[in-house]
């Protein structure tokens, strides 16, 4: 096996066929996974996972995954995609990510590893795809709403950084493709004194002179952020929870741990919540989202309790006069971390068939 990646396998893997060989790499974390090339039915045989900070070289990375599938699997494979978490170039050869130092080269990729093909997608074109390969209980509905056939469907998630896409019906393929999306750069929007007083604090702690992003609050960082924050109101004891905090430097997962059990980590997911539904309400209303909303990303999957929470329909239905429609869409969070890799392997399938 090859050092750093994890490796899972979830059944019986293809005999002597064609494999495709997908990849999605984020800020925090990279994936992999093969498929069946010939299989109509998208079924995920292996997946390797790795941390993004220890890949030097992810065009030695992935060569020397598929050396190691080839020569321990006698797997036959002939191409691949890639899902980057930042903007990919238009004819999908280039890729670099926002919140990592790596470049994606589709040629080098291919001329290391020995493909036919080798394309880039976006990491939430690539989640927009795969969500509709996943069984029902990949999700957790949130609200129900009412479902309203074809209609646009938005997809919004928050991890190391903020991503989102729109997904449109397309008659020809009878299916849902994505609009990639760089929405989580958008500014944020401030409602009261509290909120400026939180965008202030980070400008002044990060010297910036521009105006707060969506990615800013509701990425990991935001929630080091939110909870730094809270500690200037003075509203707080400094208890050993709060110093096991500040040693293992404000990381989101230790203040999530202790959400049940202190009162500056429940608050700082209480607002973080309130502002994670405002930012999916707005996106709901660009899109005029009625065929449902998902929530994917690492931070939704592993605090669903954050969804559940009242406060977030409230304030995702908090809109005056469009209040009724947003209470009529369908929200769900989406808990496979491995949707991406589906839909690299639709996205693959979509582009044979000449849809993308």
């Amino acid at each position: 096996m090859i050092t750093g990646l994890k490796e899972v396998v979830y059944g019986p893997l293809p005999k002597n066929g064609m494999v495709r060989l997908v990849g999605d790499i984020g800020g925090t974390n990279g994936n992999f996974g093969v498929f069946d090339r010939s299989d109509p039915v998208p079924r995920l045989s292996m997946s390797f996972h790795v941390k993004t900070a220890t890949i030097t070289d992810p065009t030695a990375l992935i060569a020397e995954l598929t050396d190691y599938l080839r020569t321990t699997y006698s797997m036959r494979i002939i191409e691949a995609c890639i899902g980057a978490a930042g903007i990919v170039r238009r004819d999908r050869l280039m890729a670099t990510l926002t919140n990592a130092p790596i470049t994606l080269d589709a040629h080098a990729i291919a001329a290391a590893a020995r493909f036919e093909r080798v394309l880039l997608i976006n990491d939430f074109e690539a989640a927009g795809l795969g969500l509709d390969s996943l069984p029902a209980a990949s999700f957790v509905v949130i609200n129900a709403g009412i479902d309203h056939r074809h209609a646009h469907r938005a997809c919004i998630g928050a991890g190391t950084g903020l991503g989102k896409v729109a997904r449109i019906w397309h008659n020809h393929c009878h299916s849902y493709v994505p609009i990639a999306s760089e929405g989580g750069h958008a500014d944020c929007s401030a409602q009261d004194g509290r909120d400026m007083a939180l965008f202030e604090f980070i400008k002044d702690e990060k010297k910036m002179n521009c105006p707060i992003s969506w990615e800013e609050v509701l990425s990991g960082r935001g929630i080091a952020w939110i909870y730094k924050f809270l500690g200037t109101t003075g509203s707080y004891q400094s208890t050993a929870i709060t110093a096991e905090i500040a040693e293992h430097q404000f990381q989101p997962d230790r203040i999530s741990a202790y959400a049940q059990k202190d009162a500056r980590c429940a608050d700082t997911f209480a607002y973080y919540t309130t502002l994670y539904a405002r930012c999916a309400k707005n996106f709901a209303l660009d899109l005029l989202a009625r065929g449902g909303v998902s929530l994917a990303g690492g931070i939704a999957a592993k605090n669903v309790a954050l969804f559940k929470d009242p406060r977030f329909m409230h304030e995702f239905i908090r809109c005056g006069r469009y209040s009724e429609l947003l209470a009529a869409i369908r929200v769900q969070v989406v808990l496979d971390y491995n949707v991406s890799l589906f839909g690299a392997h639709r996205f693959m399938q979509l582009h044979d068939a000449g849809v993308i």
